[in-house]
């Protein structure tokens, strides 16, 4: 048998002999876990034996990560990262003035879909630091009452 037909799983260490017509297996037949998602951690050391990283480096990530826990148990609510699914702070209120908004309707019988001015919330990711926005609690009652309103 060829190298490529061998595996070892990660999880539980046993051998793994592929079928030549099915190709490399997607759980491990013993112990049943992926064997695609395995992930590994390295820890560079030094000659001497220590960890090659200081851990004093770790510092200003350790305040930021106490900093940033505070402002999430002060909100009442708390997103999800769409790119991380870490929870989000929210960050502020972006305000849009219609210098800053051109609408777009999709024909001269429909009036715009939003106008300005309106308000985004604007969450960041505290782990990936994406950057969320969403249209404002008071501006989506009043989005989905002018648009009901015109409708009648």
């Amino acid at each position: 048998m060829s190298q490529q037909q061998q595996q070892v799983c990660p999880w539980c260490q046993m051998e793994i002999t592929w079928d030549e017509e099915l190709g490399p297996e997607p759980n491990c037949p013993h112990c049943y876990n992926e064997l695609a998602e395995y992930r590994t951690v390295s820890i560079p050391l030094r000659k001497d034996g220590g960890i090659a990283f200081d851990e004093e480096s770790n510092d200003d990530w350790n305040r930021y990560t106490r900093a940033a826990e505070q402002y999430l148990d002060a909100q009442e609510e708390v997103p999800e990262c769409p790119q991380c699914q870490e929870y989000m702070v929210h960050a502020g209120e972006q305000i849009v003035s219609e210098t800053a908004f051109a609408p777009k309707t999709p024909s001269p019988m429909f009036p715009p879909f939003l106008k300005a001015p309106f308000r985004l919330d604007m969450f960041v990711c505290p782990h990936c630091f994406t950057v969320h926005q969403r249209l404002s609690s008071k501006d989506k009652a009043a989005l989905v009452r002018r648009l009901g309103e015109e409708q009648d």
